[in-house]
């Protein structure tokens, strides 16, 4: 089993890699300027990072590409949920009030990731913008106080987003959400 972790510069990208391998897969960091052909894996993880969407679709090399053509799963995680919703047809906007820190994530449906982490949990969140439905070709799986789309999943297609960290100790929840992506994977 083979998932990299593109590297969106954030501080806990390496911390995905180390998940994913305690887990029992193999993974690596690859750059954002990987084109899908290079991509020979079981699914892909994107990480989180500093930019914001805003800045345009163009700064974050190939994965734009890779969200919109990819068969294999993806878990894209902050910032790269973001672009996900966005690449998907989605809105990315400041958010009402940052998330930083816990939050607690309401579950409104538990399809693929989501699956057995009950109604709610509490998540470690850290960001200033967020997704927004829109006209976006995807599903609310999760949303928060203060954030409308806390989890995803795109329409037909085996992409899922999370707003939050699920690699940090401080979402417990964490490591059973990529189990059950690594099952998604596996399928």
């Amino acid at each position: 089993m083979n998932i990299p972790v593109v590297f969106m510069g954030g501080q806990y990208n390496h911390l995905i890699v180390r998940a994913l391998k305690e887990l029992g897969v193999e993974s690596r960091l690859v750059p954002p300027s990987t084109p899908l052909e290079a991509l020979k894996v079981d699914g892909l993880v994107m990480g989180g990072g500093p930019r914001s969407v805003s800045d345009g679709l163009d700064k974050f090399g190939r994965m734009p590409e890779v969200i919109r053509e990819c068969s294999f799963p993806v878990l894209g995680i902050c910032l790269s949920h973001q672009l996900m919703g966005k690449v998907l047809g989605g809105e990315v906007v400041k958010g009402r009030l940052p998330e930083y820190g816990k939050t607690v994530v309401r579950v409104i449906d538990e399809d693929g990731i989501l699956k057995g982490v009950g109604g709610e949990f509490v998540a470690w969140a850290s960001h200033n913008d967020e997704v927004r439905r829109g006209h976006g070709r995807f599903s609310v799986l999760a949303d928060s106080q203060y954030c409308e789309v806390e989890a995803l999943k795109a329409d037909g297609k085996p992409l899922y987003g999370v707003q939050f960290h699920v690699e940090v100790a401080d979402t417990p929840k964490g490591k059973l959400i990529l189990q059950n992506f690594i099952s998604l994977c596996r399928a």
